[in-house]
């Protein structure tokens, strides 16, 4: 049940993120610095939500890393049928990224919290 509910909690993050986050730091206006700034926040937040996720599920942590990162991923494919630009592709994997290795470090803290 605890997985179950988990998993819920991430892909609804997975989608406020990838709508409210994602989606608007390619769609706004502004320039190429002030949508770096955003994405890098952005980034920050999936691998913050991530680590959440590892350190209180630490089984499994390539499911919280696709149920976070997809969301926004397909965002941002529907948004690159409209307007398309190559490096929306690696945005792709770097949220993928990011997502994943911030499971991957709550999981190490976990285990090593847990082995003291």
């Amino acid at each position: 049940m605890k997985q179950i509910l988990g998993l819920i909690l991430a892909i609804m993050a997975g989608c406020f993120i990838g709508f409210f986050g994602v989606l608007v730091s390619v769609f706004a206006d502004g320039g190429l610095q002030e949508r770096l700034i955003t994405i890098g926040f952005i980034l920050l937040i999936y691998g913050f939500l991530g680590c959440a996720w590892g350190l209180a599920l630490p089984e499994k942590i390539w499911r919280w890393s696709l149920a976070l990162g997809l969301p926004g991923i397909l965002f941002l494919l529907a948004y690159l049928q409209k307007e398309f630009n190559p490096f929306y592709l690696i945005y792709m994997l770097v949220i993928l990224g990011f997502s994943a290795l911030g499971t991957a470090i709550g999981r190490g803290v976990r285990k090593r919290r847990f082995k003291k």
